[in-house]
């Protein structure tokens, strides 16, 4: 893989993870070759996580936490967890097996904190599901889930499963394929990728038709165009992706907690370079080609495109706030407990989730429902910019 400047900054990947690397270079180079020297950006980055074995979240290998790559709000506090309890207890205790399927669950935290914090409402007949492609993942949340067996289930997948209750997305969204364009003349080009040297490189492609039609519908709901060699990102995967949830939620609400914007300020015109964002070893980069395999490939979520699609799927956007108004407004004089005025670490990791140049502006959480009347999130309402 060739050198880069931003690799020259990182810290240098032990041999085992270079060699792995280097082995999911191999697999891209000859998916590139195979498509005759240029494939998109939304391939590439499937091939990059994803690839069976070799991927960034189909691989061994920390990712989460101090010693991973990057840090979630639960790995924090548990103060999510405890919104999440007070928002939703009242609701699902109406129902006589009330369930929680959450995505992608890292390392098992959120989870366990929210069984705690479900307990502690009273609410102890909660049915816990975790769906998680990762093998490592898996193991390593079932050891942090160990004391709760009996009451945490692991799916394959979703065929088949049909649930009353919560499902659970928090930083997932953002870890779905995405494609890249630019903006040329009336028309989108897609950036993707080619080979260069012994590395990656950005490259125009071909128009697709179905990209044009994408970003001609996001320009059409901003009301103007988007200026010339603009450049940003979409998940074309994403009503898929809601559509196939909300088919298995028979009732109750489906919650997505993310970075990312409403349309309006996910594409603002100053905003001409897009949101993609690398993570390795807590350093944040904008090289998606620096080390295959061993670092996170993400873009800021649009929260309008999600309710879009969840109202295509059937579902209500019942709310959409920032993770600091939710926070507040759910946990109340409770947010800050006495534990955490007498720890400087919990208190500065509460900071994090809440304040605006953090986590608290950063971070939204959008609520699709069906058939949950009632069922409301706390804090200032923003649907209106969605």
């Amino acid at each position: 893989m060739r050198p880069t400047s931003i690799e020259h900054t990182l810290p240098r990947p032990d041999e085992a993870s270079l060699a792995r690397s280097r082995a999911l270079a191999a697999r891209i180079r000859d998916a590139i070759a195979e498509a005759g020297g240029w494939i998109g950006f939304e391939q590439y980055v499937q091939l990059a996580l994803y690839e069976p074995g070799l991927g960034y979240y189909s691989a061994d290998g920390e990712k989460i936490g101090i010693g991973g790559d990057f840090v979630t709000a639960p790995e924090l506090s548990n103060a999510l967890a405890r919104a999440i309890a007070a928002t939703c207890a009242p609701w699902l205790e109406s129902l006589p097996s009330p369930t929680i399927l959450e995505l992608g669950a890292g390392h098992g935290t959120l989870a366990a904190q929210c069984l705690d914090a479900f307990e502690v409402l009273g609410l102890t007949n909660v049915r816990y599901l975790i769906l998680e492609t990762s093998g490592t993942l898996r193991q390593r949340q079932q050891e942090t889930l160990a004391r709760y067996a009996g009451r945490v289930e692991w799916l394959d997948g979703l065929l088949d499963t049909e649930l009353e209750g919560l499902i659970l997305a928090n930083e997932v969204a953002d870890a779905l394929p995405f494609e890249r364009f630019v903006k040329r003349g009336d028309d989108v080009v897609p950036l993707g990728v080619r080979v260069r040297e012994d590395g990656f490189d950005w490259a125009e492609g071909g128009r697709d038709p179905t990209l044009s039609r994408a970003v001609r519908r996001i320009e059409a709901s901003l009301g103007m165009p988007l200026p010339e060699g603009y450049r940003s990102e979409l998940r074309l995967v994403l009503p898929a992706w809601i559509a196939t949830l909300g088919a298995c939620l028979l009732r109750g609400a489906m919650l997505l907690v993310d970075y990312g914007y409403a349309r309006r300020d996910y594409y603002r015109p100053d905003r001409s370079g897009g949101t993609l964002m690398c993570h390795y070893r807590h350093r944040a980069h904008g090289d998606p080609f620096v080390y295959p395999g061993l670092q996170d490939i993400t873009a800021w979520v649009d929260f309008s495109a999600c309710a879009e699609a969840g109202r295509a799927a059937g579902l209500s956007v019942a709310g959409f706030t920032t993770q600091a108004q939710f926070l507040i407004e759910a946990l109340g004089d409770a947010l800050i407990g006495e534990r955490d005025r007498e720890s400087p670490a919990r208190l500065a990791a509460l900071k994090t989730l809440i304040l605006p140049g953090e986590m608290g502006e950063r971070f939204k959480l959008l609520l699709l429902t069906r058939r949950a009347d009632g069922l409301a999130l706390p804090g200032r309402d923003f649907r209106s910019r969605l």
